[in-house]
């Protein structure tokens, strides 16, 4: 049912945005092993798409556990494997969920600023996916989603045509300890939105304008994955 759901939701980007949707980077994704593909969201539109078009079959995604309270939502969600995470909070149900995904071999989609942002740039994330990412040491590829906002903001009830552009980045992991001290959950999770950043255009950057100074702060935290791993 997963496979018709992604199909499904292709065949609507297509009818919905027929050559106004570009798509880079599918060749930077490992096609094996653990791993977490971390995003921005900014549409409604974002947590159906990205999986649409992952070139894998075996993700799973957070999303808040508000969308599983009622009947035909939390199906759906539950058909697009989708799982119920309390924002803003230690979920431990949830966080035991996503590390055994990922134990598994499987990938883990999830969106560190912990909430659509319906206006302006990037926010600070929160420092779930950099715990996520220094317990499991899966291999992490940035996602970066614009112009869904236009497509499908808050408010709109139906999809206007307008570009959208989707890019994974290149895939790097993030250690546990560095210069003999633990990487702090904060610093790696800033670490996974920098590197989101640097696939945006500047005006979604947000909090992440000013790349050069995240990268002298954090971009050191990212190992880059050798070839032969992938």
């Amino acid at each position: 049912m997963y496979a018709a759901m992604r199909l499904l939701m292709r065949v609507l980007v297509f009818l919905v945005l027929g050559g106004e949707f570009t798509l880079v980077g599918r060749e930077r994704v490992p096609r094996t092993g653990p791993l977490l593909l971390c995003g921005n969201h900014i549409s409604t539109l974002d947590p159906p798409l990205v999986p649409a078009f992952l070139p894998r079959n075996d993700s799973w995604s957070m999303a808040k556990a508000e969308y599983f309270e009622k009947f035909f939502p939390g199906v759906i969600f539950r058909l697009y494997h989708s799982f119920p995470v309390k924002r803003h909070s230690a979920d431990r149900a949830a966080l035991r969920r996503a590390t055994t995904i990922l134990r598994e071999g499987h990938t883990l989609i999830l969106y560190p600023e912990g909430t659509r942002i319906v206006s302006g740039g990037l926010h600070r994330p929160e420092p779930g996916a950099g715990f996520l990412a220094t317990f499991s040491g899966a291999p992490i590829v940035p996602v970066a989603v614009s112009g869904s906002r236009e497509v499908l903001g808050k408010g709109s009830r139906y999809p206007h045509r307008s570009p959208v552009r989707m890019e994974y980045g290149e895939p790097f992991r993030i250690p546990r300890q560095a210069n003999g001290k633990r990487v702090r959950y904060q610093d790696a999770a800033d670490a996974i939105m920098l590197a989101v950043a640097e696939l945006l255009p500047e005006s979604l950057r947000g909090e992440f304008s000013d790349l050069d100074a995240w990268r002298e702060k954090v971009g050191w935290l990212r190992q880059p994955l050798r070839s032969g791993s992938r």
